[in-house]
């Protein structure tokens, strides 16, 4: 058994250009929908056997929201035909209101039973709750039935970073193994919640992580220096500041990445951590005031001013050329004006 729909949803927000944001911030890329998005924007699901009459189609059995004495104008794909067996189901839903209907995942009585959770809170989490949602999740992570597991991390990978944070995670199983061998798709969240974990275990594997990651120029290399800094506070900040910024540097995707990191953990660090970040994004812009847009577009996504100061000084020893730098510093240093005069 699997679930057929995959990926996370992410939401892009502009500060100057666009980025990605939660777990996900450290994917590259703007992911699909989860199952449980897919439920909570739908007004017609249903779960389904083939007609015994003709495998090919489907036969509602009973609706979740909506009618289920219904003609499903979907065929039944040979990836449901080769996964069913038993007395397992298909759970169908209809792509919002008038959209296609979706093959969702095929289900056995455990996974119908969070689907029912789901489905009982939707309207909650519609319109928010999102707490409660992902800590719902949190608790499934090491389940025994692996598509439950998987879902609960794909869930995970929705969530913001500083809601992540927030959660009570147990310690996942096969954490470690599963961060080097499984695909890159979730590698981001397993890598997040082993710098949550707080185990010093973690810090020679996800250190060598972000090395690999920066000489590559991965899209998830933000999710190392993360975990790195959740694991070792402002000693990695000082590390990640020393090894991975080369000074004088033109700006480029590897330092965006690394310095959305440090606006991303800027969201919940606090004392010494907090201060060694913004003196490591000063220690940065001094070396390379060419970074001053990357920087004020990543923090000013998070309206988070701690760093105007060395915005302000990168900006008198370098104006930005790059139109978008140019906006992003602007806008950062505007807002501050305004709305953090007493800062």
């Amino acid at each position: 058994m699997k679930m057929v729909v995959s990926l996370t949803l992410a939401t892009a927000l502009a500060f100057g250009t666009a980025k990605t944001v939660a777990a996900c911030e450290f994917h590259g890329y703007i992911p699909d929908p989860t199952l449980v998005d897919i439920l909570l924007g739908t007004e017609h699901v249903v779960v389904a056997r083939p007609d015994p009459a003709d495998p090919s189609r489907y036969t509602p059995t009973e609706a979740l929201i909506g009618p289920w004495d219904i003609t499903i104008p979907l065929a039944v794909s040979d990836d449901i035909r080769m996964q069913l067996s038993g007395d397992e189901a298909v759970l169908l839903a209809r792509e919002e209101a008038y959209g296609p209907w979706l093959e969702l995942a095929v289900i056995n009585d455990e996974f119908r039973a969070i689907v029912d959770q789901v489905m009982k809170r939707q309207s909650d989490w519609i319109y928010g709750e999102d707490a409660e949602r992902f800590q719902m999740f949190a608790g499934l992570v090491n389940h025994p039935n692996p598509d439950i597991r998987e879902l609960a991390l794909r869930e995970l990978d929705r969530a913001d970073y500083i809601v992540l944070w927030g959660l009570s995670i147990p310690n996942v199983e096969r954490l470690r193994q599963e961060i080097e061998d499984v695909d890159d798709e979730l590698r981001p969240i397993r890598i997040l919640l082993a710098g949550l974990s707080g185990d010093q275990s973690y810090v020679d594997a996800i250190g060598d992580g972000l090395s690999r990651a920066v000489d590559l120029d991965l899209p998830y290399l933000g999710a190392y220096a993360t975990a790195l800094i959740e694991l070792q506070g402002p000693k990695a900040v000082k590390a990640i500041v020393d090894t991975h910024f080369v000074p004088a540097a033109e700006p480029s995707d590897t330092y965006e990445r690394l310095l959305e990191a440090f606006a991303i953990k800027n969201q919940t660090a606090k004392g010494m951590t907090r201060r060694a970040i913004s003196q490591g994004v000063g220690q940065v812009l001094q070396a390379s005031p060419e970074l001053a847009g990357a920087a004020a577009r990543q923090f000013g996504i998070r309206s988070d001013w701690s760093i105007a100061d060395h915005i302000r000084e990168a900006e008198r020893r370098h104006q930005p050329s790059r139109p978008d730098d140019v906006r992003a510093v602007a806008q950062y240093l505007e807002i501050v004006e305004e709305f953090a005069p007493e800062r």
